[in-house]
């Protein structure tokens, strides 16, 4: 009957080599959880969520490309915080508006991260508490595995507590979000062929399957929320060179969701630091109105 379950969860999410997490701060989940309550009367919330979510992109160039992760990362999350041309149609806007609530200098990921390279923000020092929990996560690639079960379990406190209904947005974010959404990225990023059209579509692509994925699992109620999560975290795992069993990552995220509960050494808990956030972009003067 187990073996049953796990293939039917495999092929329900696809799951395939999914990647790692490493350089994101909130996931995605958390990102349009934030920018809702950034804009919360913005009529296109589909591409507004997937504005919120898109620069992680960067993390899914493909290798080899003469786009570098390094490249990318500050393209998405420090060059272009404000995406031009915008103004084009209603969905670019608010995708443009989505685009500039993530950025890691003033929006959602510098409450989760801090500011490059220093690094010393909320998911960063919970991730160090859940690796004193678990030592094996402190040698690399683990403990990009402890960031990883951060950013999930708060996620999936969201989803618990504050919106069940945030996986279907997400995914509904991923997959039915404008193709004007790509190419407003291409306007901004796509300059002397670096990166080109082909790599920068590519890196979406890469993306939007994993997320589409992930937010399949998010959507799933309890218990099966936490079986299929289990399974892309052990994939996840074993793409970083690690090999951790669905059940151990079960526990890790629940370890990791009571940490995201309780107050840190700083005195905040999950729903502090996300409230600060969206208090502090929603009163940040750059942000477009």
């Amino acid at each position: 009957m187990k073996k049953l379950f796990t293939l039917g969860v495999l092929l329900v999410l696809g799951v395939t080599a999914l990647g790692s997490s490493q350089g994101q701060a909130f996931n995605s989940g958390t990102h349009i959880y934030i920018a809702e309550r950034v804009f919360p009367f913005a009529l296109d919330k589909i591409n507004l969520n997937y504005g919120s979510i898109a620069p992680d992109l960067a993390m899914y160039v493909p290798d080899g490309a003469d786009w570098t992760l390094e490249e990318a990362f500050m393209d998405t999350h420090y060059d272009y915080i404000d995406l031009p041309y915008a103004w084009w149609s209603l969905s670019q806007r608010a995708f443009a508006k989505g685009w500039q609530t993530h950025n890691e200098f003033w929006g959602a990921d510098f409450y989760a991260h801090g500011r490059y390279p220093t690094y010393d923000g909320y998911v960063i020092t919970q991730a160090i508490r859940l690796a004193s929990i678990f030592p094996s996560l402190y040698d690399p690639p683990n403990f990009e595995l402890a960031h990883f079960a951060i950013e999930v379990a708060i996620d999936l406190l969201l989803v618990r507590y504050q919106e069940p209904g945030l996986g279907l947005k997400l995914l509904g974010a991923a997959k039915y979000r404008s193709q004007g959404d790509l190419d407003l990225m291409a306007k901004a990023l796509v300059w002397d062929n670096n990166p080109d059209r082909a790599t920068l579509s590519a890196a979406e692509s890469n993306f939007r399957d994993l997320v589409i994925n992930y937010a399949t699992a998010l959507a799933l109620p309890d218990p099966l929320r936490m079986y299929a999560i289990g399974e892309l975290g052990s994939q996840i795992a074993q793409s970083m060179g690690a090999n951790i069993d669905p059940v151990d990552v079960r526990w890790i995220l629940r370890v990791a969701m009571y940490l995201c509960q309780n107050p840190n050494d700083m005195g905040i808990d999950y729903m502090e630091v996300i409230q600060a956030g969206i208090e502090g972009i929603r009163t940040n003067p750059y942000l477009m109105k």
